[in-house]
């Protein structure tokens, strides 16, 4: 692997300096324009885009709720959970049983359908872009695709945590994984 190797720029340098306004607040300024930069970091609104346009392709889709709702348990709900040694083994198990073997990851819930159903029902917390999070904790696994092994296999993790689901006709249609 190559080096990291960090290059550093004073402001001077960069030909940007601070500037007080009579508010008090401080803003960059280019030296050479002297207008205000823009602040640079994370910006979890870019993410809704995303979840909106997963959630019209499933609508746009052509399918029913009810088969998108069998879509969203077979590929997420396991109860009562299928037997596994471990947690490797029991997504090495269900991975290929579901069909979705090779997929980078996937979350199975262990929870009763009727609790599931129930978030999308007025059990759960609405979130932006129609999406639903569950009042309460549920166990789950999380099964990561490990492309370290040379036998082609899954990494599981056992948690106990709230979910995200997107919900169509008080149904869910679509989880929203967690990493």
């Amino acid at each position: 692997m190559g080096r990291r190797i960090r290059v550093r720029f004073s402001s001077t340098e960069a030909g940007i300096h601070r500037s007080d306004d009579s508010e008090g607040t401080r803003t960059w300024v280019d030296t050479v324009t002297d207008t205000a930069m823009a602040l640079r970091g994370p910006c979890p609104l870019l993410l809704l885009p995303l979840v909106l346009l997963a959630t019209c392709l499933a609508l746009a889709s052509g399918q029913t709720c009810i088969e998108q709702n069998f879509n969203c348990y077979r590929k997420h709900l396991d109860f009562p959970k299928t037997k596994a040694p471990n947690p490797d083994a029991y997504c090495n198990i269900m991975m290929p049983s579901r069909g979705l073997y090779g997929k980078a990851v996937n979350t199975f819930i262990h929870e009763p359908v009727k609790n599931i159903n129930s978030i999308c029902s007025g059990k759960g917390k609405p979130k932006i872009g129609g999406l639903y999070e569950s009042n309460e904790v549920v166990s789950i696994t999380q099964c990561v695709f490990d492309p370290k092994s040379l036998s082609f296999s899954y990494i599981g993790k056992e948690k106990k945590m709230k979910i995200i689901v997107g919900c169509w006709n008080e149904k869910p249609v679509y989880y929203l994984e967690q990493i």
